[in-house]
């Protein structure tokens, strides 16, 4: 039974110590640099100091601990949508009226 408790003991060590590793070979090179996390924007590459966990899959590069070691935060509640209240009335601008000169642009010939 005490022999069986130690081994407990050694595995339950065993795993903790494992688990205050790197997340890869990238990380453990990039993990004292000043952190970077740069993102896939349109035509271009944006880059932040803390991750932008709505943007993970355009993550292009990061540099610091890995994005997953920071909290994802909880998505926003969301809005109700409501329509605009109704109108009785509108307004409209006359239809504009062309001219000649408009229409039938002068030659000089």
């Amino acid at each position: 039974m005490l022999q069986r408790l130690k081994l407990g003991w050694i595995i339950g060590g065993l795993l903790s110590l494992s688990a205050c590793g790197y997340v890869d070979k990238y990380e453990e090179a990039v993990y004292e640099e000043e952190p970077r996390y740069c993102y896939q924007q349109l035509g271009s590459v944006k880059c932040f100091s803390e991750p932008v966990h709505r943007d993970a899959a355009r993550l292009v590069n990061y540099y610091g601990p890995h994005p997953n070691r920071y909290d994802t935060p909880s998505p926003p509640d969301r809005l109700e949508s409501v329509a605009p209240p109704p109108v009785a009335f509108y307004v409209r601008d006359e239809e504009p009226i062309p001219d000649d000169s408009t229409v039938h642009p002068a030659t000089d010939q």
